[in-house]
């Protein structure tokens, strides 16, 4: 009897280990550092924060979570806004391949600017119309052009992790039904103002022409100027520049 539940404990322990092993394999290890602050905008109160944030984000979906700001120097040699989340993960060794989110946050003069990268997964997961809904949110928008960069940053990865495990904004559905009202009650509106108009009792005009007017022809002819035919040869090429393809993300969009 006792070895037998002996055998059972055994078999137990094994089939916890092995569950345990495969679900943390399916989250991506938490760094030390997920806030590079390499612009110095943030104080490290908001570090803390911020960090805390996407702690919690990164816990919630099979996803990393990253907030990098660049001074201008870094911003140039990156070749440019749209290049510097490419650039972070190779400051930090991280496959393009991998699940993640990056938030770049950079100030030219007196303004901040901020741009959204996403890799691996993330780009199927959050379409366009999604990743505009985000950037333009007002949570986001006002916070990080108005320097409060902790509310916007806080803002930000709130919605990139409910986009990348769900959707944010309105749906296509509820978008379509709402046109469709409109665009009825603008339809009826027309119908009905050009039914009205055309059964409205118009007085007619009875202007004796006989009387006031009178028509002498004196010649008809037509005059026929010419023609001519142009012919234009539009050469085509079967070559062009294709879309991105799939498997590395790179910039979604920035403001």
């Amino acid at each position: 009897m006792k070895k037998r539940v002996w055998i059972w404990a055994v078999l137990l322990s094994l089939l916890l280990s092995i569950f345990s092993f495969s679900v943390s394999a399916t989250v991506p290890p938490y760094p030390e550092k997920v806030v590079f602050d390499y612009a110095e905008l943030l104080s490290k109160s908001e570090i803390t924060a911020i960090t805390e944030v996407i702690r919690e984000k990164w816990e919630a979906a099979d996803c990393c979570f990253y907030l990098v700001t660049y001074p201008n120097e870094t911003v140039r040699a990156a070749g440019g806004r749209e290049h510097t989340g490419d650039h972070f993960l190779r400051t930090i060794a991280l496959s393009q391949s991998e699940n993640a989110v990056i938030l770049v946050l950079h100030k030219n003069g007196g303004s901040y600017f901020y741009d959204m990268f996403y890799y691996g997964d993330a780009p199927r997961r959050i379409p366009e119309k999604e990743v505009n809904y985000i950037l333009d949110n007002p949570n986001v928008y006002d916070a990080l052009k108005g320097g409060e960069l902790e509310c916007g940053s806080v803002a930000f990865f709130d919605l990139a992790e409910q986009a990348y495990n769900g959707r944010v904004g309105a749906s296509y559905v509820m978008i379509g039904a709402v046109s469709f009202f409109i665009a009825l009650v603008i339809g009826i509106v027309a119908c009905v103002s050009v039914k009205t108009a055309y059964s409205m009792k118009q007085k007619s005009v009875d202007y004796p022409l006989n009387r006031f007017a009178k028509l002498d022809l004196k010649e008809q002819n037509d005059v026929f100027t010419g023609a001519f035919v142009t012919q234009r040869i539009i050469e085509s090429s079967s070559g062009g520049k294709g879309g991105r393809g799939g498997g590395g993300g790179g910039h979604a969009g920035g403001r």
